[in-house]
């Protein structure tokens, strides 16, 4: 938990310094980026060809349209374009249904079969490794492209989420078409990424309201938040990156806001961008540390900053009421997720004995609910507590923010409570953002 101030980005918009936190309920091993959107020769992962000729043209009339498995890449990609041909207008968008003949599998190039991708005049070919647990949309002559490594990547999404992961993985994909056909061309990366996960984010709210697998139970959307945090950047990614996708704060922000409010808000990101908590590291040995300080100080500080914070929301002692945590369980909090873990859990427990305080129910899921908000709030709190100037101030470091939403949505009692996930996120965030007054306390 090293201390940060606000920074300026010219080149996105004003970023959040924080000491938050954020990672997740599961933890995977593979380490796509999860996607990356390519124009003409800036895809340097084709190789060029020598004789600057393309036989893509000729062979995709012959081939099949690609299945990977047991996902039905037939059926996501049919639903996600009957969403845009009922959406698109919306936006004032035409929508131009994608020439599936060039939508192509990690396997079929590894295979032999040649993909060329022209702009410009100059030809590059996709090569395997150049797509490996990736997917992303490239613009070429032609046509728009569409390239998905279902050797490695698909196969982990699918172990992990089930037919949530692809789905998700092709409205988000789709939402770089849509930026094409709307020839949004000069948007940061950052930006960009965070607006086709807002997409992705109207893409479900339809799938559920039309009962369009595999978003009928209310577990899906829960997966989807989970795989979106599982694709956000490493710590300490630069949100000027060329690269940058963005933090799991902000990448479960923008999917959730896609969610509630639809296509019309994602495509104002052009105009009116989100505000980005994104940070790179203070210094070496700030990323040295992961952004961690050790237990005792974390601990020390933490109980002091929460029980302060808490304390001005309530008349009466909250040490009448309260009950900590144990060292031991905070302890394995701060070895599994990371310092700002002992924060969120404090500040859980101190957001119960505000509610119990306050005559608040402390049971239930409306109670879960407005507990998530409150320790938002105090998030909220840190965030705003800063002299420094600027919209928002605080003392948070890059993964801050990510470890509080893994260690708030991580108890037992979630996973029998399906679509809890996504509300307690949803309530958790919209403390975090516009501190106690979204709480509904007292």
């Amino acid at each position: 938990m090293s201390r940060h101030r606000l920074l300026s980005v010219e080149s996105t918009t004003t970023l959040l310094v924080p000491r938050l936190l954020v990672a997740w309920l599961v933890v995977i091993a593979f380490v796509a980026v999860g996607c990356a959107s390519l124009v003409g020769d800036e895809a340097d992962e084709f190789d060029r060809q020598s004789d600057g000729s393309s036989r893509a043209s000729s062979e995709r009339s012959d081939r099949q349209w690609p299945d990977a498995g047991e996902v039905e890449f037939v059926a996501l990609v049919d639903d996600v374009e009957l969403f845009w041909s009922e959406e698109a207008s919306e936006i004032d968008l035409e929508y131009q249904q994608f020439d599936r003949s060039r939508f192509f599998l990690r396997s079929e190039i590894e295979n032999g079969l040649f993909v060329g991708c022209e702009f410009d005049g100059d030809v590059e070919e996709l090569t395997g490794d150049s797509v490996a647990d990736n997917a992303y949309v490239a613009i070429c002559d032609e046509g728009i492209t569409l390239v998905v490594d279902d050797e490695s990547y698909i196969p982990e999404l699918v172990d992990q989420y089930g037919s949530v992961g692809p789905a998700i993985l092709l409205a988000h994909e789709w939402g770089h078409i849509i930026q094409y056909q709307l020839s949004r061309f000069d948007q940061s990366a950052i930006i960009a990424e965070q607006q086709a996960d807002c997409y992705t984010g109207a893409y479900i709210a339809w799938a559920e309201d039309n009962q369009v697998e595999p978003f009928v139970e209310a577990e899906a959307r829960d997966l989807a938040i989970l795989s979106t945090l599982e694709t956000r950047d490493e710590l300490g990614t630069s949100a000027d990156n060329e690269d940058a996708h963005g933090n799991g704060f902000d990448r479960i922000r923008a999917t959730q806001d896609g969610y509630d409010r639809g296509v019309s808000f994602c495509a104002a990101f052009d105009e009116s961008p989100p505000t980005i908590t994104q940070i790179p590291f203070f210094d070496d040995e700030d990323q040295s540390s992961g952004g961690n300080v050790k237990f005792a100080e974390a601990n020390d500080e933490l109980e002091q900053e929460t029980r302060e914070y808490f304390s001005t929301l309530t008349v009466e002692p909250l040490e009448s009421v309260v009950e900590l945590p144990s060292r031991r369980e905070l302890r394995e909090l701060y070895d599994s997720v990371g310092d700002n873990a002992i924060g969120t859990a404090y500040a859980r427990a101190y957001g119960e004995a505000v509610q119990e305080l306050e005559g608040e129910a402390t049971t239930g899921e409306g109670a879960s609910l407005q507990r998530a908000c409150l320790v938002g709030s105090w998030l909220h709190w840190l965030l705003n507590s800063s002299d420094e100037e600027g919209p928002i101030g605080g003392d948070l470091s890059p993964g801050d923010l990510d470890e509080s939403i893994q260690t708030y949505s991580s108890s037992d009692d979630l996973l029998d409570n399906p679509g809890l996930v996504f509300e307690l996120v949803a309530s958790l965030r919209l403390g975090t953002i516009e501190g106690i007054g979204a709480c509904a306390l007292g």
